[in-house]
């Protein structure tokens, strides 16, 4: 269902290129056909050829955009995703690609499905609770995805974006006791690093609100 949700964007993408880039690119062609013709530069049989052909250029033209268009989404989302000289994680093309288009619960779903095929990968789990928690405004959707990469992952490159992305969360939320509890886990395990001080930082304003209120 998801793949034939994704052929009907491509249709609507072709469809829209098509409105806006066929007529005027029928309109030029016709207009420099009719100038050489004036001027004598080719015959009256070239120009009718040359009309005809006005169609399967135009065409191409829109294939050739359609084409472009689709693999700078993917690239802006892999640049997105990339971190310095730090691989990015496991590509999702078409969730980059809807992601790029700003069809934001599309790729949701997406993603959903692909983790209900794939419960093990924690990429994906991020990936959607950062979406949740940026496009969709669903703090507890994006909660309950970091929650289960902490308890499902395994791998120490987890833990900081886990961390970080509850913060998140529950300072939107509201939630200070979760808040200032991620926090000192975040100062506890990057101690001594400019993410580590910024959480000490935070956690100290927090405290002395409370202990002024």
């Amino acid at each position: 269902m998801r793949m034939k949700a994704f052929e009907t964007h491509d249709a609507t993408d072709i469809a829209r290129i098509s409105v806006f880039f066929g007529p005027p690119c029928l309109i030029i062609l016709s207009a420099a056909w009719f100038f050489l013709l004036a001027k004598g530069f080719i015959s009256p049989r070239t120009f009718v050829l040359l009309m005809v052909a006005n169609i399967p250029i135009t065409v191409g033209g829109v294939v050739v955009i359609f084409l472009g268009l689709r693999t700078t989404a993917v690239g802006v989302a892999h640049m997105a995703t990339a971190a310095g000289n730090i691989p990015p994680p496991p590509s999702y093309p078409n969730q980059d690609v809807l992601i790029a288009q700003g069809k934001y619960v599309e790729a949701a779903e997406y993603f959903r499905d692909h983790i209900r095929i794939s419960p093990e990968d924690m990429d994906a789990r991020l990936r959607l609770a950062d979406l949740l928690e940026r496009h969709l405004g669903d703090l507890a959707g994006a909660e309950q995805q970091f929650l289960a990469v902490r308890r499902l992952g395994n791998e120490a490159r987890l833990e900081v974006p886990v961390t970080n992305g509850l913060i998140d969360v529950y300072r939107k939320q509201g939630r200070r006791a979760l808040l200032k509890s991620e926090l000192a886990r975040l100062v506890e395990r990057q101690r001594g690093t400019p993410l580590g001080e910024g959480a000490a930082r935070e956690l100290r304003e927090l405290e002395a609100a409370d202990g002024s209120g």
